[in-house]
């Protein structure tokens, strides 16, 4: 039966189209043919450090794709260079893949912890007396035993297949399957790029991102093998000490104008995750704050209402909180000086005492809480005449530092407490617990989240303690005290969130109480009675908004600081105030306009405690089908 021209040639067309197919997909599955056992052994490398490091975490087996991504770039590299120099770049492969994986899931094993840029920087610095101490100590026992046991294993087994694999295949006859690898590869590349696309982007972004700031906001899964997660460590060091070096240079020419010392002995009290919607000071009804509160009724006290933090973490609080460099400004906050060293530089004798980290000078780089530039030994002799060397478990214990400080004419005193972080049950002792599950009166919550609600009030109300102590060393000197939280915190009271979200760009719920901070003048009596005209500007100034990368010009203007890194227009307290500011978090985010219109409104001063009373206001639940229908 004869064959119409058309189907003749509408048949040759596609075994063409076929052949063409089979080659196409045969040339690009080409590389991962000829170099089958590499990407084997690194995938089970990798599925062997998915396996120990993060067990409990199901989501991370998803980077499969990357892996697979990577290695046929690799694939073709090796494909593309000559025979012998594929073949020894494919050997330094294995060592480099089996030593970096091979140390990192020990040290997980052992110590608990991955390739990071504090990690990279330790090992770094450590000597190589250090080195063999670090190897007498550590390299022993069940985690190295079972990290070379698996390592071992699979290095044994790569070695007879790299024998005796051919001639198994052939003996096998597994020349079917290679069709079939071919086509996976091709699916698993195409797929595995447009199901990676954003993983891709995020990769791109932190690479080619200048700031510390940014680099930080990397989510630890986007670096999903122990060769990224090296690169990431590196990448954060090397932008952290290019910070560095700018912050460096701008401090050696700071330079004071005049100073008046107005304000002899200038005390901040840096607090830690404080959700100040769980203070009396701003409408809390359990007795959280009664030290404070009293201190308010006594008139020594002043609470400022319309405060926000620049960040909701604290490295980057402390980054721009310290520096003259604000976010709404070009530029980074490197670009700035730090406040510490115009006030030494004015002749105030200035101690920084801190409760999360302490000082070592022989630390550098970076380590994610603040600490990476404080301790840098440059910037830390332009800043400060005294630190303290110790840690304490207790706030109470810590604030004893003090007692150690010989205080000079003029004085800033910076402490920087451990406050309400998370646990909030390990923050106090076992006699300062005043609240407990069944004191919480909130309908909507399960006893255990009730409790976690009783334990952040029982460590508010320890840190409302620890406050008082600290106003009561300065009670007879000519002091003002600076109070505030370097963030806020989520405590299950509008949804069932506790802690943080880096969440951008953050929701209205997230902005109030993550950035929400409280802010609070206090005033000893000698410095009511020597400065009425202070207390009155705070006072006046107490319905301003204000966001906390303006702090180092409200310092500068309480202790009458004149140099060209002050400005009026970002000192709360002065007349030219410049009350139209936006106030943008993390430098991105208008916080007014986020919450403008809904139940979070600051004018609209909503409540969201159920047991309110006030009949005036609306209800928990009508609140919260109103946040629900926008």
């Amino acid at each position: 039966m004869a064959i119409h021209p058309y189907i003749r040639h509408l048949l040759t067309g596609c075994r063409q189209l076929a052949v063409a197919v089979g080659w196409l997909v045969q040339t690009v599955a080409a590389p991962v043919r000829r170099n089958l056992l590499f990407c084997l052994t690194m995938l089970a490398i990798h599925f062997i450090c998915v396996w120990r490091q993060t067990q409990y975490e199901g989501e991370v087996w998803l980077h499969t794709e990357e892996v697979i991504q990577d290695l046929y770039i690799i694939c073709l590299v090796l494909t593309l260079l000559p025979a012998k120099w594929g073949r020894r770049v494919r050997r330094v492969l294995y060592v480099a893949a089996f030593v970096l994986a091979g140390f990192e899931v020990f040290l997980t094993e052992r110590l608990g912890m991955l390739y990071t840029p504090t990690a990279l920087q330790l090992l770094s610095e450590t000597n190589p007396k250090e080195t063999s101490e670090f190897f007498m100590a550590y390299f022993h026992g069940p985690a190295l035993w079972r990290t070379l046991a698996l390592f071992g294993a699979l290095a044994l087994l790569v070695r007879v297949l790299g024998r005796k694999g051919l001639r198994w295949a052939v003996r096998l006859k597994l020349h079917w399957l290679l069709p079939l690898l071919n086509v996976a590869v091709v699916v698993l590349l195409v797929a595995g790029t447009i199901d990676t696309a954003e993983q891709r982007r995020r990769q791109w972004n932190f690479f080619t991102e200048g700031s510390s700031m940014r680099t930080e906001k990397a989510k630890w899964e986007t670096f999903y093998s122990p060769a990224w997660r090296l690169a990431w460590s590196w990448h954060m060091l090397h932008v952290a000490d290019d910070e560095l070096e700018v912050l460096r240079q701008n401090m050696r020419r700071v330079s004071v104008d005049s100073c008046s010392a107005r304000c002899p002995n200038i005390v901040l009290v840096i607090g830690e995750s404080y959700n100040k919607y769980h203070s009396q000071l701003y409408g809390y009804r359990p007795k959280t704050t009664p030290h404070q509160l009293r201190m308010q009724r006594e008139g020594s006290l002043v609470a400022y209402p319309y405060v926000v933090s620049c960040w909701n973490m604290t490295s980057n609080v402390f980054k721009n909180a310290l520096s003259t460099h604000s976010l709404d400004q070009k530029g980074s906050w490197a670009d700035g000086v730090l406040f510490p060293a115009l006030f030494r530089k004015a002749g105030y004798r200035v101690a920084f005492l801190t409760n999360q980290f302490k000082a070592d000078r022989g630390q550098k780089g970076f380590d994610f809480n603040g600490s990476f530039f404080l301790n840098d030994p440059e910037l830390d002799t332009l800043c400060f005449d005294h630190r303290n060397t110790r840690l304490y478990r207790y706030d109470r214990d810590f604030i004893r530092e003090y007692e150690r400080y010989r205080p000079a004419g003029r004085n800033l005193i910076i402490f920087h407490l451990y406050g309400q972080h998370e646990k909030y049950s390990y923050r106090l002792g076992k006699d300062d617990v005043y609240f407990t599950a069944d004191s919480v009166r909130r309908r909507r919550l399960k006893k255990a989240q009730k409790q976690v609600v009783a334990d952040y009030d029982n460590a508010t109300r320890y840190n409302d303690d620890v406050i008082r102590r600290i106003c009561d060393y300065f009670k007879d000197d000519d002091a003002i005290l600076l109070y505030l939280a370097d963030h806020g915190e989520e405590v299950l009271d509008f949804s069932n969130m506790e802690g943080r979200t880096p969440a951008e760009p953050p929701v209205p719920i997230v902005a109030y109480y993550e950035f929400g901070v409280p802010f609070e003048f206090w005033f000893s009596p000698k410095f009511k009675a020597s400065h009425p005209d202070v207390v009155n500007q705070v006072q006046q100034a107490k319905t301003r908004r204000f966001m906390t990368d303006d702090l180092p010009h409200l310092m500068m203007g309480l202790a009458g600081i004149h140099s060209k890194y002050y400005n009026p227009r970002r000192d709360l307290l002065h007349q030219d105030f410049d009350t139209t500011r936006r106030r943008l978090l993390k430098g991105l985010y208008d916080y007014d306009k986020l919450v403008k219109g809904t139940p979070f409104d600051v004018k609209a001063r909503y409540r969201r405690e159920p047991e309110t009373t006030d009949k005036n206001k609306p209800s928990y639940k009508k609140i919260k089908a109103k946040w629900n229908t926008n």
